[in-house]
């Protein structure tokens, strides 16, 4: 009994002289490493915190607009919404920082030690912009709001989150459970928090027209439906003199006006009846931006690089369909698809293959597979094809010349191999029916662009019918799952999460309007992507990223068209932007309108290249 008695003593005071692990109490959370900047930092890098509040941003947009209510599903919403709410943290840009938020809305943020829980404790200055405050009682009321009835990528976001506890009027706590993360608790802080004694006497599942109630930087004072929506800077914003938003938010008025067609949007540009315009596509950049405006550098084109993850576009096959149903048929139609002849034909050369998905980012496979991704890959080997193990990826190329039998010979042959067969000159299945395949693009710049390629498939004997749609009929047939193949932009977020469950995640695949367009539903991606995203490191999150990389890729999941690092925009020359972008994309919240502004123009940026 002594000996017990002392052995459970001596194990007491071991414990007892064990070094205990204290929750971190910090101003800001990285994924990856510390954050840059230290809790009394003074500004981003890529801001001026010397740029002047003044003057009006008037953005071109194309297509409409029907609700104000961005936080559900319904309803088609008009840009910059998100101008009117704080989140708990905000993110960081710079080249050096893959992943981090520094604290908003959040004054402070403690961790625990094993992250199975967070809390924030709120600014106490902070106020919506009725004037009310922000509390903690508004946050758990958005947590619960996101994970009922929100939209399908914010409902996931937020799954993880097991309760949210009430502490205090200014402080908060997630709970996560022993399953918690560093990424849980970084996404928990990309919460928009909304007004609870707004909300609470009003129908959050409908679209709605009515202006908002946030607490950012901007307010809405003017909205024509389908339109235009004025959005002014508050005077009254809590949160101006703060760090992460120095040298943000310098337009005292924000105007986003809606076209029609694209050659109008250019019209008004030139006309100055808008003062900036995004564009994406580099064919219609180099044709429709050219008059006297440009000429005499009135308005000015930039294109801003940046080495975030590249915008990917693809042709998603619409996987509930029988005919995609063999890999082989995807494959074929992969070797049917001239990128080098289009690349020299309708962009100059000046256009880059995507290979991947996840292009221009750590988490593209590339090579051989490595011992980690195999390791991972091999409980799904017998799902997965045997190549994946032995070889390297490549996707079909030519030799530019238009005319590439080599390719087409293969096609056929994947599409024999696949069950289907020739009968008078037309590709049919085992019940005579003739393989049909209808595009869904959304403008009709993309018919140049297919039709190149519907000319391979008819010599394959397949027939290929374009049909075009144009703002919320596009986006209704999409969700509606009315085509066989369609473009698609995509783009990953480091560290990946909302967008890669919501679009490849089987759970996602009958849920309508969301994201997993193509209609994924595969185990090996499912359990891929769950790993992904819970991934808890840099070497762990690349190994999972590579790994799924590798099976979109080999089963022929998508067909990849081109990858942009680089944003094109067109602004009057009195808009300006930092002297330093951002790593990781530009934010126009950032840039500024320079009129009568002395000698602020201090760290601008004055490129004006013509790509």
């Amino acid at each position: 009994m002594l000996r017990k008695t002392l052995g459970v003593l001596m194990l007491a005071i071991s414990c007892l002289s064990q070094p205990v692990v204290a929750n971190e109490v910090t101003h800001a959370v990285s994924l990856y490493g510390q954050p840059k900047y230290s809790a009394d930092f003074d500004h981003f890098a890529y801001a001026n915190p010397n740029a002047p509040k003044q003057g009006e941003l008037v953005i071109a947009e194309i297509g409409s607009f029907d609700s104000l209510h961005q936080f559900i599903n319904l309803g088609t919403k008009p840009r910059g919404l998100f101008w009117l709410y704080d989140s708990l943290t905000d993110r960081g840009h710079d080249k050096d920082e893959i992943k981090t938020r520094y604290g908003a809305l959040a004054e402070t943020i403690t961790i625990a030690d094993d992250d199975s829980w967070v809390t924030y404790k709120l600014r106490k200055n902070a106020r919506f912009s009725d004037g009310q405050p922000v509390t903690a009682e508004d946050v758990a009321f958005s947590v619960k709001q996101y994970q009922t009835v929100g939209l399908s990528n914010i409902k996931s976001r937020f799954q993880s989150v097991h309760s949210v506890e009430v502490l205090g009027p200014r402080e908060v706590k997630f709970n996560f459970g022993k399953h918690g993360s560093r990424l849980q608790i970084l996404n928990s802080g990309n919460l928009p928090v909304l007004p609870k004694h707004v909300w609470q006497r009003k129908d959050f599942t409908k679209p709605s027209l009515d202006i908002p109630i946030g607490s950012g930087p901007y307010r809405i004072t003017s909205v024509i439906p389908g339109r235009s929506i004025t959005y002014a800077l508050r005077d009254d914003y809590w949160g101006k003199d703060l760090p992460v938003n120095r040298g943000k938010y310098n337009f005292k008025t924000i105007r986003v006006e809606y076209f029609r067609d694209r050659n109008a949007a250019v019209q008004a540009l030139a006309a100055g009846e808008v003062n900036y315009i995004a564009e994406s596509n580099l064919a219609r950049w180099q044709k429709l931006y050219q008059g006297k405006a440009f000429d005499t550098g009135t308005v000015v084109k930039d294109r801003i690089d940046y080495q975030a993850p590249s915008f990917v576009t693809a042709l998603l096959f619409n996987l509930r369909e029988e005919k995609f149903a063999n890999p082989k048929t995807r494959e074929a139609l992969a070797y049917a698809f001239d990128f080098e002849w289009l690349n020299q034909r309708a962009f100059q050369g000046k256009y880059q293959r995507a290979e991947s998905l996840f292009n221009n980012s750590f988490l593209a496979s590339e090579g051989p597979v490595s011992s980690s991704e195999a390791a991972v890959l091999a409980p799904f080997k017998q799902e997965l094809p045997p190549a994946l193990f032995s070889e390297t990826f490549h996707w079909p190329t030519t030799d530019g010349s238009g005319n590439d039998r080599a390719n087409l010979i293969k096609a056929k042959q994947l599409l024999e191999a696949a069950g289907w067969k020739t009968e008078q000159g037309r590709l049919v299945d085992a019940n005579h029916q003739p393989f049909v395949i209808h595009f869904l693009v959304p403008s009709p710049a993309m018919k140049p662009v297919l039709g190149a390629y519907l000319q391979n498939l008819k010599r394959l004997g397949i027939e290929g019918q374009i049909a075009v749609r144009s703002g919320t009929e596009f986006y209704k047939q999409l969700m509606q799952r009315q085509f066989d193949m369609t473009p698609i932009q995509y783009k990953v977020r480091i560290p990946p999460n909302t967008e890669v469950r919501s679009a490849l995640l089987s759970s996602f695949a009958d849920v309508a309007t969301s994201n997993n367009i193509a209609g994924f539903n595969d185990p090996v991606i499912d359990a891929l992507v769950k790993d992904l995203v819970h991934a808890d490191s840099y070497e762990s999150t690349e190994v999972y990223g590579r790994a799924l990389d590798r099976v979109l890729k080999w089963k022929y999941y998508f067909l990849p068209l081109w990858a942009r690092n680089f944003q094109l925009v067109a602004h009057a020359n009195y808009i300006h932007r930092p002297k330093v972008d951002p790593a990781y994309g530009y934010e126009i919240e950032f840039w500024w309108d320079s009129r009568n502004s002395g000698d602020s123009r201090n760290n601008v940026q004055q490129d004006s290249a013509h790509p």
